[in-house]
């Protein structure tokens, strides 16, 4: 390690723009780039500025480095034995820089500006555990907001540095005396101008693990989304904030912050003002039916005119063996001055009830969005009596006839099929309800009229795979190309569509019937219900 320090330094965006006189630009005209493989051993000058030197009060120091490709930041002011009360200054603010360039903001123009790093946390010293756990006083200082704090970076408005400002921070703690564990917190000023300090995540990441930070400020600060993918584990945090940043015309600035004994890697930061640019909107909860499939819509928006194809990806905060997710259609095309829409699919299986926050990412380019959603996961949210077709479904009675599914009464007498004996057997109609669902799904085969049912695997149907085996399967499971059993023509149709509708009130029917509780819906053989209804 080289002789020499490096003071406390915010990382300050700087171009001569004033905030008074700030202009609609395009996209691409000013995005923000460091990606830190330097030749030279200490970040570039053409990027960052104000680099200086500080000793600390116990005589040592902190340095900010580049050994090629990344950014490194590492700490000796932390030892076994310091005065906290007298060198708090020296532990707790450490090594900052300032870059070269600003983003001229102008409010309620519709642009939104992205904040991008990704950032590896890491400690050196393990003698120093015993100093960082979780509720220390002598830590908690909040200097500033808490001295727990190793990693800063955010956005600020560059003529009101502490009072308009977004900060993502990474906060280390050592767990029970070893375990040198990471979580996630948000430093900002509200719309009333006070300053926020607030967690978003646990001590969730491990030393070395890569995370891709991202900050994004739209709608004038109203509509603020902080996101962690971890891109060593696939998991993804989120925080959705509102702030004073945006509210007016700004020079926005980047800042950044390292601090306490550490040796994390900055791999690249960046940052752009987007416009035109498309929003991203969805409902922020759903309540979702365990070992069941359940959808969320998400609404795209163009802004400023923008066109283009979105595409999606998914992930969620919860490692889980049977949990899936699903974006569809992916990818959407956004006309100019448009919206369109696609839906994040939620699928458990049994006894995964929890509440999960899963992030969808758009992606368009050199744009990106992050969108939080919080998935509640229960039996509770399953329809009240699900295992129904829908009102218009026509159903096989013992003469051969087939009637509307509405047109039935108790006492009817089904046609059934005994798929033990391969025959077919006349049932009596012994219940018949009517209920109202909040979803359905259209099963389309090669041949005959589409089947609907809602979103429950208490309704199953039998279902071949394509490697000719086949089973009772709930219809939430079913796929392109599995075949569903027609005994009517004693054969197996290929399913070539289904379709997914998760809003609006839906009519539907149960029937109940005599052994072998099955009956015929649109040529297909539908058994009874099981399971939660």
């Amino acid at each position: 390690m080289r002789d020499r320090t490096v003071v406390m330094v915010l990382s300050v965006l700087l171009v001569s723009v004033m905030a008074s006189s700030l202009n609609s630009v395009n996209a691409t005209s000013v995005v923000i780039r460091d990606d830190y493989n330097y030749a030279a051993a200490d970040p570039s000058s053409e990027k960052w500025h104000n680099i200086q030197q500080q000793q600390h009060t116990d005589g040592t120091r902190h340095e900010l480095w580049v050994a090629d490709p990344y950014l490194y930041s590492e700490n000796q002011s932390c030892q076994p034995g310091l005065d906290f009360d007298s060198t708090r200054a020296g532990c707790g603010m450490d090594a900052t820089m300032d870059s070269v360039q600003t983003l001229p903001y102008v409010a309620s123009s519709g642009q939104r500006m992205v904040l991008n790093e990704r950032y590896s946390p890491s400690r050196r010293v393990a003698v120093l555990c015993w100093v960082w756990y979780p509720g220390n006083s002598l830590l908690n200082t909040h200097y500033p907001p808490d001295d727990y704090s190793m990693h800063w970076i955010g956005l600020r408005d560059s003529a009101q540095i502490g009072t308009a400002f977004v900060y993502i921070i990474v906060e280390h703690a050592c767990i029970g005396g070893t375990d040198w564990k990471y979580g996630m917190k948000a430093y900002y000023t509200g719309t009333d101008g006070a300053s926020h300090y607030e967690a978003w995540t646990d001590y969730v990441v491990q030393e070395n693990q890569w995370l891709d930070l991202t900050l994004e400020i739209g709608n004038n600060g109203n509509d603020v989304r902080l996101t962690a993918k971890n891109t060593s584990t696939g998991l993804s945090y989120f925080k959705t904030i509102t702030t004073n940043l945006g509210s007016t015309n700004a020079a926005v600035e980047i800042a950044v912050q390292y601090r306490h004994n550490e040796f994390s890697k900055t791999d690249y930061v960046d940052a752009r003002i987007s416009d035109p640019d498309f929003g991203v909107s969805a409902g922020p909860i759903l309540n979702a039916c365990a070992d069941s499939l359940s959808w969320q819509r998400i609404t795209l928006t163009s802004l400023n005119g923008f066109s283009g194809t979105v595409s999606f990806s998914a992930a969620k905060d919860l490692t889980s063996g049977d949990v899936t997710l699903y974006v569809s259609p992916n990818p959407i095309t956004l006309s100019s001055g448009g919206s369109t829409f696609t839906d994040l699919g939620f699928r458990t299986g049994t006894f995964y009830e929890n509440t999960y926050r899963v992030v969808v990412t758009a992606v368009s380019g050199s744009i990106t969005h992050n969108i939080g959603i919080v998935v509640n996961v229960s039996y509770a949210y399953c329809p009240p009596s699900g295992g129904s077709v829908a009102a218009g479904t026509l159903i096989t009675l013992a003469t051969g006839t087939q009637v509307p599914v509405q047109n039935l009464s108790v006492g009817a007498q089904l046609q059934s099929y005994d798929m033990a004996t391969n025959q077919f057997v006349n049932t009596t109609l012994t219940r018949f309800v009517t209920v109202v669902t909040n979803n359905s799904m259209v099963i389309s085969t090669s041949t005959g009229k589409p089947l609907i049912v809602d979103q429950n695997p208490a309704q199953k149907l039998y279902a071949m795979f394509p490697n000719g085996t086949w089973t009772l399967l709930p219809v939430t499971e079913l796929q392109v190309d599995y075949r569903l059993f027609n005994p009517l023509t004693q054969a197996w149709v290929p399913i070539t569509n289904i379709h997914y509708e998760s809003r609006g009130n839906h009519v539907m029917y149960d029937i109940y019937s005599t052994s072998p509780g099955n009956y015929i819906a649109n040529g297909y053989l539908d058994p009874l219900k099981d399971g939660p209804h």
